[in-house]
């Protein structure tokens, strides 16, 4: 499809005042039909074909860190790869809905990335992304797109419903006795879990930066297809790297490699307090 024809994703949508006080009480929100059918439609093939064209180039965080063998396809920052795919990551839509949940004038793109799951796919533990975010701000929300419609099946998100007011909480492993064990002391500590068990292609799932999210194992026999995008509050700076003690946790081996990620691939040439703001993290929506 030419540039020219594809639908325009610049219109307003409207959120109710009590569905933002919801999302900021729980932490995590379903916004149905964000997009029409019709929408999804004409973007999901040249989504489908960045992904596809680039996924063996092992360029995002993920696959450095874990590999391949999770029958996961990560491919970061889809705009830069295909100008059809631009058009929706920085869908100026977006851009509205993630300024209003989080209440302020002007966001920026983070990232974006593939979160295609084969059939089998592993687990995706429960974690929180601020904690692998180099920024000094919590103003920062993702999205989970959806290219096909979900069912329970194909693994959609499931969350701690108002861990985002606990702080870092600390991620789980990714098996999944680990993980019902997590999710057991979650509820020991009045969180509940809560999964939106199906969404229609359209509908946008959002969570907050230190809100806990996880997904299972894809049980379906089709690949789960979805779009992540992480945006932020325009003004957020680079933060400094939190120092290293001799006993860190493992995983904080693996945070500040994620972080070094982010910082090179959307930061790049950035010092700590420098505002957030260049070639890789571009103004979406402003008002």
């Amino acid at each position: 499809m030419m540039l020219a024809d594809l639908p325009s994703l610049d219109s307003h949508y409207a959120i109710a005042t009590q569905t933002i006080a919801d999302f900021r009480r729980d932490g995590h929100l379903k916004l149905s039909g964000v997009f029409e059918r019709e929408e999804i439609a004409a973007f999901r093939p040249a989504l489908k074909d960045a992904v596809a064209r680039s996924n063996a180039d092992h360029h995002s965080m993920e696959q450095k860190v874990a590999g391949n063998g999770k029958n996961w396809m990560f491919v970061n920052n889809l705009w830069t790869l295909d100008p059809i795919a631009r058009l929706f990551i920085l869908a100026p839509r977006l851009g509205q809905i993630a300024a209003d949940l989080m209440g302020v004038d002007a966001v920026r793109l983070f990232r974006d990335q593939s979160y295609f799951k084969g059939p089998g796919g592993a687990n995706t533990p429960w974690h929180q992304d601020a904690y692998f975010m180099p920024l000094d701000s919590d103003q920062i929300v993702t999205m989970w797109i959806p290219l096909t419609d979900i069912v329970p099946e194909l693994a959609p998100m499931s969350y701690v419903t108002g861990s985002h007011h606990h702080g870092f909480i600390g991620p789980s492993n990714g098996d999944d006795e680990s993980m019902d064990a997590f999710e057991a002391e979650m509820r020991g500590r009045g969180l509940g879990i809560h999964n939106y068990q199906r969404l229609s292609a359209g509908d946008v799932a959002v969570h907050s930066a230190w809100t806990m999210h996880s997904s299972r194992s894809n049980t379906a026999d089709q690949l789960r297809e979805a779009i992540v995008i992480v945006f932020f509050a325009d003004g957020a700076r680079l933060s400094a790297e939190r120092p290293m003690t001799r006993d860190a946790p493992p995983q904080e081996f693996f945070a500040r490699l994620i972080r070094k990620q982010n910082r090179e691939t959307s930061l790049p040439g950035l010092q700590p307090g420098d505002l957030a703001a260049g070639d890789m993290t571009p103004l979406v929506f402003s008002r």
